[in-house]
């Protein structure tokens, strides 16, 4: 094939390529200008601190930044944008005319153009800028947004808004030392550094338009949450959450809720009680997929071989490049981005306390401090909020998976009231029981809506989730690197005297070509396949479902597994196996209990004889009260396993604040109760004897806690010995104390008693054993990663030797 000059049409498509480059790059050059002198005649400094609400609760940094819309600006940059689409359609025209008189192109094309040189020489320029600006506007786009918008020193007056992630390569780890001598390796290095550094800046950044209302509130929506302009400090702050004390949450109710402007006001401030999911057209969704780097490496291995008269490999790889494209926005991504839309929504109605009456409204015109009455019969909380008066039992399953139900209590009113776990409801939770004095149903006011609340946050972590690096990824690098390695060699023999294809457009597309085939853009496709069909495997044949297909292959890698003893290693429910009493600071004979089996009703009641037979009265009413145990209309029994297991045990009938003993001779009033502290390890309540009017504290933890609570002098001296024998037997061991109190306290009184206060001067009445046996199919469990020579850890709360055995 032999060299032949560019005649007029060549040069004058290259000249005219040019000359529209060199004019768009003069016009961007001197918006620029503009622009910079605008950003340094800027007095306040550039860019503010933004408040994040990660969704996985990390912490993370973020900086936003005000700017004006621009409409030189944005002519300018979607000029670039038109500028590929125009390289893109006359790249196509040129590939087709290449193959005059075939496919229907015209048979003067070649000879107008001086042949076929002449024809590909100014493909190959556009070709070669075309790519080249696809991957900028692709890598680039957000950045590009602000380049093309004026800055503004205050956020009041901005149009858009420029939010960024500080990461750990934006700090200063490019500062050399002045005394330190640079080589010229390590300046290259540097710099090399810094445009990785700049490169990655570039994609931490989102532009989002600013939102004006009629009001005149600025509001900005970033990763579902609602922003809202404070002219207090210039900055824009989420909204849709809120703190409250017990005295202001009583206070709400007590004034009749919220006022009609009121919450008016909330409404517009925090928006409406919603989780705006955006499902994209298929436009939006097609071009979000193909504006991926693989797919312009794709695309310059599938025209330079088109291009090169191997139109069958071209056109496999386009088709196939477009079909898994299509297939993957259209009939994957967009359905469950559509289902997720879906699963956010939560059309219902609820009643609202609002100017002293009780009004119906829908769910999503719920605003921050509404009091509102919550639905039972499996009903899903409209928000996350506190309990104010009545009670709720709810299945947390979806944020906890754990089965069973849970009981909310209201805040109390005492002056030292704590908020903690046991008053908060979360939003999409199914409440199964609700009992309170409006209408019989509980009432919560509202802490925190739409994107914040925490089925919120579940959603926002599907659709935001936190970057994984895997070990197989970072090094993807290395391997493209030996491939280039071969890919030079191949280079240096077709630029070769030895290897003279006698045309430079020639020699130009070989290069491509061997790019495409040493660096085959079909790799990544290939790596995805095969993940795809390890998971098949892995669901077909284990019954294993995978999520993530890509994290299979780091499998492989695991050394360690670390378990979760109950539930996973043992049984989810454990069985109250027995207790030893303690009376006069001595152990008293070992009560054990019988197991249930196929006659379950029978056993209960012979066990339940056992406890009021064998069982001290101070150690049984501990069994009957010292728990958190709720029991719903239809008898069942809702709360921590452990307790379901001691109460059922006990046969004591729980109602809202007296229990009766199953032969209905016996009452306690329940005065307070003292909810499990984590940083305490202990759990109590005060209970009124009904019959011998008698004050009494219990209180259960584990038997370390419960020993170091209790006076020396009411320890048994064998307590150590004997605990520890428990917990070698595999038992799990709880200690349950308790102490009198004077008759003559109101209930007030108590209510305001610290915990310190009355767990002070305790006196230890017996320890609880409990087993939880293994799962059958544990052992094998192990013994199959053994093989596999993967360790095996248990993690659990429990004693070290429970564990052990």
């Amino acid at each position: 094939m032999a060299d032949e000059l560019l005649n007029g049409p060549g040069i004058g498509v290259i000249v005219t390529t040019v000359l529209l480059l060199v004019f768009l790059a003069l016009l961007n050059g001197l918006f620029q200008y503009n622009r910079k002198h605008a950003l340094d005649s800027l007095q306040d400094p550039f860019g503010k601190p933004l408040t994040f609400h990660s969704p996985d609760e990390s912490v993370r940094s973020f900086k936003q930044y005000g700017f004006v819309y621009s409409l030189y600006g944005d002519i300018l940059l979607y000029s670039w944008v038109v500028l590929f689409v125009l390289g893109y359609i006359l790249m196509i025209f040129f590939c087709w005319l290449s193959y005059s008189p075939q496919f229907g192109a015209p048979g003067f094309a070649l000879e107008w153009f001086g042949g076929w040189n002449g024809l590909m020489a100014p493909w190959l320029l556009v070709f070669t800028i075309d790519h080249i600006l696809g991957m900028v506007l692709i890598f680039m786009w957000e950045a590009m947004r602000t380049r093309f918008m004026m800055p503004v020193s205050t956020l009041g007056e901005a149009t858009h808004v420029m939010i960024e992630e500080e990461l750990p390569f934006m700090t200063d780890q490019f500062l050399v030392d002045p005394d330190t001598e640079e080589g010229h390796f390590d300046r290259i290095k540097r710099h090399g550094a810094k445009a990785q550094a700049r490169f990655k800046r570039a994609k931490c950044r989102t532009v989002v338009p600013v939102k004006v209302e009629k009001d005149g509130t600025r509001s900005i929506e970033y990763t579902c949450v609602r922003y809202i302009h404070s002219e207090e400090d210039d900055c824009f702050h989420p909204t849709g959450i809120v703190d409250f004390t017990a005295a202001q949450v009583h206070e709400s109710v007590r004034r009749g809720g919220l006022t009609s402007k009121e919450a008016k006001e909330a409404l517009n401030a925090c928006g409406r009680n919603e989780i705006n999911v955006h499902v994209p057209s298929i436009l939006e969704a097609l071009l979000t997929e193909f504006s991926d780097f693989t797919y312009v490496f794709n695309s310059i291995g599938t025209w330079s071989y088109m291009v090169f008269s191997t139109w069958n490999i071209g056109t496999f790889w386009l088709l196939l490049t477009l079909g898994s494209g299509i297939f993957r926005s259209l009939f994957i991504v967009r359905p469950n981005q559509k289902k997720i839309h879906e699963l956010a929504q939560l059309h219902t109605e609820c009643q609202v306390l609002r100017d002293g009456r009780w009004s119906t409204i829908s769910a999503a015109d719920i605003v921050l401090g509404d009091v509102v009455a919550i639905e039972d019969n499996s009903a899903k909380l409209p928000c996350d909020g506190l309990v104010v008066q009545g009670s709720l039992v709810v299945n947390e399953s979806m944020l906890t998976g754990e089965p069973m139900p849970i009981q909310k209590m209201p805040v109390e009113t005492s002056d030292n009231a704590v908020i903690g776990k046991k008053n908060l409801a979360y939003a999409g939770t199914s409440c199964l029981e609700s009992s309170g004095p409006h209408e019989g149903k509980a009432l919560l006011i509202a802490t925190a809506v739409g994107a914040l609340t925490t089925r919120g946050q579940l959603v926002r972590m599907v659709l935001f989730p936190t970057s994984v690096r895997f070990k197989y990824n970072d090094q993807l690098p290395k391997v493209y690197m030996l491939l280039s390695c071969y890919m030079v060699i191949l280079f240096a023999i077709y630029l070769s005297p030895k290897m003279n294809l006698h045309s430079w457009v020639a020699t130009y597309l070989m290069v491509l070509n061997t790019i495409a085939m040493c660096l085959s853009p079909m790799l990544p496709v290939s790596m995805v396949m095969g993940q795809s069909a390890a998971a098949n495997r892995l669901e077909k044949t284990h019954k294993i479902g995978c999520l993530q297909p890509g994290r299979i292959p780091i499998a492989g890698k695991i050394s360690t597994m670390v378990f979760d003893k109950t539930g996973t290693i043992t049984k989810d429910g454990m069985d109250f196996d027995a207790v030893i009493p303690v009376e006069g600071a001595k152990f008293g004979q070992k009560v054990s209990f019988l197991p249930n089996d196929d006659d379950e009703e029978k056993i209960t009641e012979v066990n339940r004889v056992k406890v009021r037979a064998e069982v001290p009265d101070r150690l049984r009413h501990a069994l009957a009260s010292c728990h958190t145990v709720a029991m719903l209309r239809d008898g069942t029994l809702v709360g921590n396993h452990v307790e379901v297991s001691m109460v059922t045990l006990t046969g004591w009938t729980i109602g809202d604040t007296v229990l009766h003993s199953p032969t209905g001779d016996e009452a306690l009033e329940v005065i307070k109760k003292l909810d499990f502290d984590h940083c305490r390890m202990t759990s109590g309540v005060v209970v009124r004897n009904s019959a011998t009017k008698q004050l009494v504290v219990y209180v259960k933890g584990s038997y370390e806690k419960i020993k170091s609570i209790s006076e020396a002098a009411n320890v048994p001296a064998t307590y150590d010995e004997v605990t520890q024998k428990c917990a070698k037997d595999g038992y799990y061991t709880l200690g349950i104390a308790s102490k009198p109190l004077p008759q003559s306290l109101t209930t007030q009184q108590i209510a305001n008693m610290t915990r310190d206060s009355l767990e002070a001067g305790l006196s230890i009445c017996g320890l609880l054993l409990f087993r939880n046996e293994m799962k059958r199919d544990s052992p094998d469990a192990i013994r199959e990663l053994k093989k596999g020579s993967i360790r095996s850890v248990i993690c659990t709360g429990d004693n070290a030797l429970t564990g052990i055995s």
